[in-house]
């Protein structure tokens, strides 16, 4: 818990947050500039360094926190136990995109976090990190799984569709504006179209 941090006003905190976050979601830790967070945020560069001593410090605490909020938003407003499992994996999607009114970074700097393997910062985030990871799998796991468990491959099935997922929504970042409703119409179209191909 960064005490210093939080006695700053919201609004500077969350530009400061989204800064962070956009940085490190697009390049990953080693190849985040703080400069590049100081211009997207339009927060100084020794504000940065006075609330956070080193980048790795900065990372670790940025990564902690979009798990944090990620988990929250996921377990307050998803998910209907027992429900197909294609239909619980497209309301997880909707929970992903509910972020992006305050964090609208955070869905991709989610996936770039899962992946991160730089040696300065993975075992500041290994925690946290198991632990979103976990969380997520419990909400998947109400899922009924009905005829999908039938397939003797179901579960590389699933790898697909999150692998296609992750990448429809690092495409969508890569336009000049994220669309959710784009996003939203794409997902659902392949998570449909992996449940037809298996009912």
């Amino acid at each position: 818990m960064n005490g210093k941090f939080y006695s700053l006003k919201k609004e500077k905190q969350d530009k400061m947050i989204n800064g962070a976050m956009q940085i490190f979601a697009q390049y990953g830790y080693r190849y985040a500039s703080t400069d590049e967070m100081v211009r997207v945020s339009g927060v100084s560069k020794g504000l940065w360094f006075h609330y956070f001593e080193s980048k790795q410090g900065l990372y670790a605490f940025m990564a902690s926190y979009g798990l944090k909020y990620a988990m929250l938003e996921l377990t307050m407003r998803s998910v209907r136990p027992g429900a197909d499992y294609f239909a619980l994996r497209y309301e997880v999607e909707e929970g992903k995109m509910r972020m992006l009114d305050k964090y609208p970074y955070l869905p991709l700097f989610l996936n770039s976090i899962a992946k991160e393997d730089d040696e300065d910062v993975v075992e500041l985030i290994r925690e946290p990190r198991a632990k979103y990871a976990e969380q997520l799998k419990q909400i998947l796991l109400q899922a009924d799984y009905g005829r999908l468990k039938e397939h003797e491959d179901y579960l590389l099935l699933l790898d697909m569709l999150d692998y296609t997922l992750e990448a429809l929504l690092a495409n969508g970042y890569r336009s000049a504006v994220f669309s959710r409703e784009r996003y939203l119409t794409e997902a659902e179209k392949h998570i449909r179209a992996l449940k037809k191909l298996i009912a």
